[in-house]
């Protein structure tokens, strides 16, 4: 290889395809064949160009991935129906989705989500890379020892990893025009405490968990935002950069207070999250842009809250509409009467129906900020397909469907795999005397990655299962704490 010093951020194609070909010779024709022209480039530069080493590292990588059956992991992809490990927002291969307790997912990934502070792939920033952000300062970080094994805790991680190599990264190298395999990771420390910070047995999962990314999945990161960091993270700190190799530390940016001007430097406004100082707030989804079971914003559901769903209908490529009407009663009559018409970007005719969101009330028992508005949950299942979409509309009771259109949007239309895991959609209405009308219909060829079923699929009908509850019914039959929305 030339002696020229080798930017490995920005190296030129000769020096990039000398330094595979130079660590490819030391492998044998077994890991060569196994390896794609990326995995050898990360090992190489993990090991600044040092062939030997470089060789040492991803020959272990491949005995680790034979012996633990990396490959076998049910990783969520386009052309399957597995579940996505961990919320998502913001792609195409797989539709927006939170971790919901499908038949697929287990439990070690249902308890460590109840104690993990919420994350979620949130969109791409402007140079093309996968988002990833983690509420980190909302852990419950004695619990995560107590309901997990560091082998459960691995297997979870490990899972995630091989969904972002697999599926996140080759959707976003498509979209750029060019290979993207590292991702830009937010850590929101707010709400941390010293508590966090000096639980011994959780630091030591995170010191291994932190080791074994460094083993097995090299130079994914391309740039990590600490945000929110209170003064007693600097001793932590301390600690932790002590386990991580001098080039991720460098990749790592612990931001001050008025962290919105460097994130948005990174990501656009559309992309990052309203708590963070960007504009998008995820309406159409539970709990947001960032779902949070210790934060309590979205209803996280035992697995028995997907069994036997009150409606069972069939849906086809032949027919593939349905529609079911659901009567709201307001809470408070007079809240009726006090509405003031305000003007709404996501409801059309927000005039008609009298809606006003205001913050600054206190919150009633539920959690809800305003008493003009109440919220529905939708809870369904699919059996196989490859995506529904589904829509919702409102109609005052006394009002004919003619006279509006059948009735005013109230959730646009939003693709879900129902097929992949159960899903729980979350729909604001007015507190008034009304109906809400949910449609669903298969998708479309072109609005889903999932492949077309051949002819003989094509004729087996879809089994779609619902029940639909009111925020307060639903609160109590699964004895939930209060929702927090935001």
């Amino acid at each position: 290889m030339s002696s020229t010093p080798v930017d490995v951020d920005h190296p030129t194609p000769k020096q990039k395809s000398e330094a595979i070909e130079l660590l490819r010779a030391k492998l044998s024709d077994e890991v060569n064949n196994y390896c794609s022209d990326l995995d050898v480039w990360r090992f190489s530069v993990a090991r600044q160009l040092d062939a030997e080493k470089a060789a040492t590292m991803l020959n272990g990588w491949y005995e680790w991935r034979k012996s633990a059956n990396i490959d076998d992991l049910p990783v969520a992809q386009a052309e399957n129906n597995f579940p996505v490990p961990y919320p998502i927002r913001g792609y195409y291969s797989v539709a927006d989705a939170n971790l919901t307790a499908g038949t697929q997912v287990s439990e070690v990934q249902l308890k460590l989500n109840k104690t993990f502070g919420g994350g979620c792939w949130h969109k791409r920033d402007k140079d093309g890379h996968p988002v990833y952000i983690e509420r980190a300062g909302r852990y419950l970080m004695k619990d995560i020892s107590k309901l997990s094994t560091m082998g459960g805790l691995f297997e979870f991680h490990f899972l995630m990893q091989e969904f972002i190599n697999r599926t996140i990264f080759p959707e976003c190298s498509q979209l750029a025009g060019r290979e993207i395999s590292q991702q830009v990771v937010v850590f929101d420390l707010a709400g941390i405490s010293i508590g966090m910070l000096s639980h011994i047995p959780a630091l030591n999962m995170l010191r291994e968990m932190l080791s074994k990314d460094q083993l097995y999945y090299p130079e994914c990161m391309y740039r990590t935002y600490i945000v929110n960091a209170p003064s007693m993270f600097v001793t932590a700190w301390k600690m932790i950069r002590s386990w991580l190799d001098p080039r991720v530390i460098s990749k790592i940016h612990i931001l001050s207070k008025d962290h919105t001007g460097e994130l948005l430097k990174q990501i656009p406004a559309a992309n990052l999250p309203s708590f963070l100082g960007g504009n998008c707030r995820c309406s159409h989804m539970p709990g947001g842009c960032v779902p949070s079971v210790p934060l309590n914003n979205y209803p996280d559901l035992p697995r028995r809250a997907y069994v036997s769903l009150r409606h069972q209908v069939q849906v086809s490529y032949a027919h593939p509409r349905h529609s079911f009407v659901y009567d709201v009663a307001p809470t408070d009559p007079d809240a009726v009467a006090s509405a003031s018409p305000i003007s709404s970007p996501l409801m059309g005719y927000a005039s008609w129906l009298g809606i006003k969101r205001d913050s600054s009330k206190p919150t009633s028992p539920s959690g809800q900020s305003n008493p003009k508005t109440r919220y529905v949950y939708m809870r369904f299942t699919a059996d196989r397909g490859r995506g529904i979409v589904i829509e919702v509309l409102w109609r005052p009771h006394g009002v004919e469907a003619s006279e509006r259109d059948e009735g005013v949007l109230v959730y646009p239309e939003v693709l879900f795999d129902p097929q992949r895991a159960p899903v729980l959609i979350e729909i604001e209405a007015p507190n008034r005397s009304g109906q809400l009308i949910f449609n669903w219909r298969i998708a479309n060829f072109d609005e889903s990655q999932a492949p077309f079923p051949d002819p003989e699929e094509a004729q087996v009908p879809i089994q779609l299962e619902y029940s639909i509850d009111l925020e307060e019914d639903l609160v109590g039959e699964f004895s939930l704490p209060p929702i927090k929305h935001d």
